[in-house]
């Protein structure tokens, strides 16, 4: 799976198992880590449900400085879509298992609530000295999620710019046998 599908991925999956109520930050340090937010959901009797997911990702914007006119938005409505088995065997080593797959650095929440599975969530995440902030809305269960991602990163030479995207993921069936 693609990075970018994973971060939301981890995003909608660990927040599926909280509530807005409650203080998942059991550090006490201002930040919400993967790990927290995967025990929190845990407490709340939430397991990743095994099957076969369905993850569409639609680009629906790229603004980077210095990108001229006729490039504004390069890219937008370009989809992709992945399918992914989750075994039951990897469903029972929890959500922190799940989320942490492709996480390429040092990721956090720096806020999030979900509260009858609406969802509004900032990531942080940290690799290779740079910082993405990835600001998540929309609605999530324990097996889907209808999210709009705005990430703000930087680029070489560009400052910092913006990227834009739908994801819609959804659990479609049993994983295909083999």
């Amino acid at each position: 799976m693609k990075p970018f599908v994973l971060a939301a991925l981890a995003a909608a999956l660990t927040l599926a198992g909280c509530s807005g109520g409650g203080n998942a930050d059991a550090d006490g340090d201002g930040k919400v880590s993967i790990g927290e937010a995967a025990k929190r959901a845990e407490a709340e009797g939430l397991k990743p449900e095994p099957g076969l997911y369905k993850t569409t990702v639609t680009m629906t914007g790229l603004e980077i400085p210095g990108l001229p006119p006729e490039m504004k938005n390069h890219g937008a409505g370009l989809s992709t879509t992945v399918e992914d088995c989750l075994t039951a065997e990897e469903a029972g080593k929890g959500f922190e298992e799940v989320v942490s797959q492709g996480q390429n650095g040092d990721c956090a929440y720096e806020s999030f609530a979900l509260d009858g599975g609406k969802l509004d969530a900032v990531m942080v995440c940290k690799a290779e000295g740079r910082e993405t902030r990835t600001s998540l809305t929309g609605t999530a269960t324990k097996t889907g999620a209808d999210l709009t991602a705005t990430t703000q990163m930087a680029f070489d030479g560009a400052g910092r710019g913006t990227m834009s995207a739908t994801v819609k993921h959804e659990r479609i069936g049993a994983c295909p046998a083999k």
